[in-house]
C-alpha cells in the first residue's frame, strides 16, 4: 500500500487557459491511503447520517483498489477521481471540527490568526475536483449526481450559495432524466432486474437531491426544482437491506427526519416569503413576497406563520424516541450527538426565520411609539396580543436551544469550525436575540414587558463568541455573519442612543458595503473564554 499517490494522466482541464492545449499531462497528489480513509470518517460523522453521499463499503473497495493499482484504467478514470477529490475536500473540511475536547476546551480566539484571503481546509482537493468534473448530460449516472451533492456542500463553506444552487440543480436534473423521482411500478421493465440494495441506493441518492434543492433554494430564495406530487419514489428504508449492503448506508430513520424538517422549512418559507411562485401558494396574497414590513401583519400573516409553527411543533413531538432531545432534572440535554443536534439545529433555525416577521413588527410598533413620545403604546393588535407573545416566546426558547446545542458541539470536539451550517444557526439565533435585548427595553406602563432574562443574554454572548471562534478561524461565511451582525447591533444601537434626538430613520446605514472597518467588534464578551457546565 503506497504511504502517499501521485497519479499522472492525461486529461481534458475545464476551461483551459489561452494559448494552452486543452489536454495536458497533469499530476494529482491524494494523501496516504489510511488518512485517505480518516478523511472519510470525518465527513461520515458530520454529515453522512443527514443523507447519503457515497456507499460506505463500495467507497473503501475502490479506493483500496486504487492505492494497490494507481496505473491501472479504472484508477485513472475521470469520473471517479472527480468523485473522490471532492469526498477528499468534505473530509479535510471537517477534520478539524471543534479541536480540543472536555473541561479545557475553551472559545478564547486571542491565539488565531487567520488569513482573510485563505481558503477553507480541502479548497485544494475541491477546485481539483471541479477541474475534472465532466458534461456527461447525455449520459449522466448515479456517481455523476453523487459528486454534484459533495461539491454542493464544500461550495457553501466558501460563502458560495449560487454555486452550490447551482450544482444542486444540474444534480437534480440529471436525477430526474434516470427517472428516480419515481416508483418502481411506474417504469416495472427499466428496474425490475435491479437488486434491493441498488434499489435503495437509487432511492437514496434521489432524496438527497432533493434536500439540497429545499436547502438550496430556501437559502437563496429560488424557486424549487421540483414539486412533490411529481414525485413517487419511497422514502429510504434501511430495513429492506440485509448483508454487506447493511453497510453501505446509515439508519435511514435519521435521514429520513432530516429530510422531513427539511421539507416543513421549505413549505413555510415559500409560503410565507413567496418565493415559489403563486401555482403551489393558493394564498399567495399574504405572502411577505414584496410586502414592506414597515406596514402591520395582518391576522392572515399571523395565522400563516402560527399554522407552520404548529406543524413544526407536532413534527418535534413525532419525533423518534433515538432522534428526540429531552431535557434533565439539572437543565441538560439527553440524547444529544452529531446527528440529532443538527437534526434539532435545522428545526429551531427554522422557528427563528418563520416567526422573525413579527419580532420585526412588534419592534416597530415599540419603536414608533417611542419616537412620538407617547406615555404608552396603543395596543395595534388587540385580537392578537397572545399569539404575538407566544411568537416572542417561541422565539427566545429557539435562541436559547440553538446556543446550548452549539455550545455541547464544541465541548465535544464536533463543532463545525469552517462549514456554513452551523455558522448559519449562530446568526440566525443572534438576530433575533439582538431585537429581543432592545425589545426588553421598550416598556410602558399598564403594558407587560417582553421578557429579557440573565440567560438570554447569557446564550446571546454564548452565539458571539462561537460565531467569533469560527470566524477568527478562517470561517468564510461566519466572517460575513458577523459583518453583518455588527451592523445590526450598530443600528440598533443608533435607534436607542439617538431616540431622544428624533433621528430620521434615513440618516442610518443599512448598507453592509459600507460597513467602517474599523467598527468595534461585536458586544458581548466575545473574548471571554467558554466552559460548557462551569
Amino acid at each position: 500500500m503506497h504511504p502517499g499517490l501521485e497519479i499522472s494522466i492525461e486529461t481534458e482541464v475545464s476551461r483551459p487557459p489561452a494559448l494552452t492545449e486543452s489536454k495536458r499531462p497533469i499530476k494529482i497528489r491524494l494523501p496516504p491511503y489510511n488518512h485517505s480513509i480518516y478523511l472519510i470518517q470525518c465527513a461520515e460523522a458530520a454529515i453522512g447520517h443527514d443523507q447519503h453521499y457515497f456507499r460506505r463499503r463500495q467507497l473503501r473497495a475502490r479506493a483500496r483498489q486504487m492505492y494497490e493499482d494507481p496505473e491501472s484504467t479504472r484508477s485513472k478514470d475521470h469520473g471517479w477521481l472527480c468523485y473522490w477529490l471532492a469526498a477528499l475536500a468534505l473530509g479535510e473540511l471537517y477534520k478539524d471540527n471543534g479541536g480540543t475536547t472536555g473541561p479545557d476546551s475553551s472559545l478564547e480566539t486571542g491565539h488565531v490568526s487567520s488569513d482573510a484571503t485563505k481558503e477553507p481546509p480541502g479548497a485544494e482537493y475541491y477546485h481539483q475536483s471541479v477541474a475534472f468534473l465532466q458534461q456527461v448530460a447525455e449520459n449522466p449516472d448515479l456517481q455523476y449526481i453523487e459528486t454534484l451533492c459533495l461539491l454542493t456542500m464544500y461550495a457553501f463553506s466558501m460563502d458560495k450559495v449560487n454555486t452550490a444552487y447551482m450544482y444542486n440543480g444540474i444534480a437534480l436534473r440529471a436525477a430526474l432524466s434516470l427517472g428516480l423521482h419515481r416508483n418502481l411500478l411506474d417504469f416495472p421493465s427499466e428496474r425490475s432486474n435491479l437488486s434491493v440494495a441498488e434499489l435503495e441506493y437509487q432511492r437514496r441518492v434521489f432524496w438527497t437531491v432533493y434536500y439540497q434543492d429545499l436547502l438550496t433554494t430556501a437559502t437563496t430564495g429560488r424557486p424549487w426544482g421540483i414539486l412533490d406530487d411529481e414525485i413517487t419514489i419511497e422514502y429510504a428504508d434501511s430495513s429492506r437491506l440485509v448483508g454487506d449492503s447493511l453497510q453501505d448506508f446509515f439508519d435511514s430513520d435519521e435521514s429520513n427526519a432530516h429530510l422531513e424538517v427539511m421539507r416543513l422549512r421549505g413549505q413555510a418559507y415559500s409560503s410565507l416569503y413567496g418565493y415559489a411562485g403563486t401555482a403551489i401558494n393558493p394564498y399567495s396574497h399574504i405572502s411577505l413576497f414584496n410586502f414592506d414590513l414597515g406596514n402591520l401583519l395582518s391576522q392572515q400573516h399571523l395565522d400563516k406563520m402560527d399554522e407552520f409553527h404548529q406543524g413544526l411543533i407536532a413534527w418535534q413531538k413525532d419525533l423518534l424516541p433515538k432522534l428526540k432531545l429531552i431535557r434533565n432534572w439539572d437543565g441538560s440535554l439527553i440524547n444529544l450527538n452529531r446527528v440529532n443536534a443538527s437534526l434539532h439545529l435545522i428545526y429551531h433555525q427554522t422557528i427563528l426565520v418563520l416567526l422573525r416577521p413579527a419580532l420585526v413588527n412588534i419592534h416597530n410598533d415599540r419603536f414608533d411609539a417611542r419616537s412620538k413620545g407617547l406615555a404608552s403604546v396603543i395596543d395595534l393588535f388587540p385580537g392578537s396580543k397572545s399569539i404575538l407573545q407566544a411568537f416572542y416566546t417561541a422565539c427566545l426558547e429557539s435562541a436559547r436551544e440553538t446556543a446550548t446545542i452549539l455550545e455541547w458541539l464544541h465541548y465535544h470536539g464536533i463543532l463545525s469550525i469552517h462549514a456554513y451550517f452551523d455558522a448559519s444557526y449562530a446568526f440566525t439565533a443572534a438576530i433575533v436575540l439582538y431585537m429581543t435585548q432592545q425589545m426588553h427595553a421598550f416598556a410602558y406602563p399598564g403594558l407587560d414587558p417582553f421578557s429579557f432574562t440573565d440567560d438570554d443574554q447569557s446564550a446571546l454572548d454564548t452565539i458571539l463568541r462561537i460565531l467569533h471562534f469560527q470566524s477568527s478561524a478562517g470561517n468564510i461565511p461566519a466572517r460575513d455573519f458577523e459583518k453583518r451582525l455588527r451592523l445590526l447591533e450598530n443600528n440598533l444601537s443608533a435607534l436607542e442612543t439617538e431616540l431622544a434626538n428624533h433621528v430620521c430613520l434615513d440618516e442610518l446605514n443599512f448598507e453592509i458595503d459600507s460597513l467602517n472597518p474599523a467598527m468595534p467588534a461585536l458586544a458581548g464578551h466575545t473574548e471571554a473564554p467558554l466552559y460548557v457546565g462551569s
